[in-house]
């Protein structure tokens, strides 16, 4: 009985009848391409959070993934965490010394620093920082700061960045936001006082606000936040008063031609 031949064997004998054949085409032949190794995928962006304890101070500082995913923008708030920190680790030196010398006990310090997207389309980033400290008063207090970055430029730019002429650009906005400000008052005191030259009555200009363009989605900036810290728009037990208003055609029209698209305002 004659035995077939082993499997490999058969199939090496079948590769030289076609290596021939191949061989013959030339040029036109296909030719074997190394495989791309896979990359692996670029890791998403986090959140970036940072604490400090110390018997004099404690220290804390947040910005969210939209910022740390700008290499630049991540490295300007880590620049100015480190620098803040500094500054704080100096005043509770002397503030502890000073306690010393005259005899009183003294309370540890306390900074936190806190950063928040309010909107992030091409091509602006819009954050808002809460500024919380105690220097071992009665009470600690709360600061705000408005953060603009030009994604496209990779640089901060202020408020008054975006618009030919901010004060123009807003005037439209200033009645509607009086009107706000008044009506959340009267919620918050159960009485409105009339406006008056008295500053928790007052409607405060718009330079002692923080002001920053707020986006729901990622269509587009549609309304803007106007943020009055304590003792700005009303005395500290009443905390901070934040108006968001809708972005009208007038004030759109005032902002600058390569920053109109990154906004959606009101019909």
């Amino acid at each position: 009985m004659a035995l077939g031949k082993p499997a490999h064997l058969a199939l090496a004998a079948l590769l030289g009848l076609a290596l021939p054949a191949v061989a013959a085409c030339g040029e036109d032949a296909p030719q074997a391409t190394k495989a791309e190794p896979a990359r692996p995928a670029k890791a998403a962006a986090k959140p970036v959070s940072f604490e400090r304890e110390t018997p004099l101070f404690s220290f804390s500082h947040g910005y969210p993934a939209d910022a740390a995913a700008l290499p630049e923008l991540a490295a300007m708030l880590d620049t100015e965490r480190a620098q803040a920190m500094a500054e704080l680790k100096k005043q509770t030196a002397e503030a502890q010394k000073d306690a010393a010398a005259n005899d009183y006990p003294y309370n540890p310090h306390m900074m936190g620093i806190n950063w928040t997207t309010t909107g992030n389309t091409e091509p602006l980033l819009a954050l808002l920082a809460e500024i919380s400290t105690f220097s071992g008063g009665a009470h600690g207090n709360t600061g705000y700061e408005a953060l603009l970055w030009d994604k496209v430029a990779s640089k901060r730019m202020p408020i008054e960045g975006l618009f030919a002429d901010m004060k123009a650009a807003l005037g439209s906005m200033r009645d509607r936001y009086c009107d706000a400000l008044n009506a959340e008052r009267l919620a918050r005191r159960g009485e409105y006082a009339g406006e008056s030259d008295d500053m928790f009555n007052a409607c405060p200009p718009f330079d002692e606000l923080v002001i920053i363009p707020s986006a729901v989605g990622n269509d587009g900036f549609d309304r803007m936040m106007f943020i009055a810290a304590p003792y700005v728009a009303g005395p500290y037990v009443e905390g901070v008063y934040e108006i968001s208003l809708p972005i009208d055609q007038a004030t759109a029209a005032g902002i600058k031609p390569e920053y109109r698209g990154a906004f959606s305002p009101a019909e």
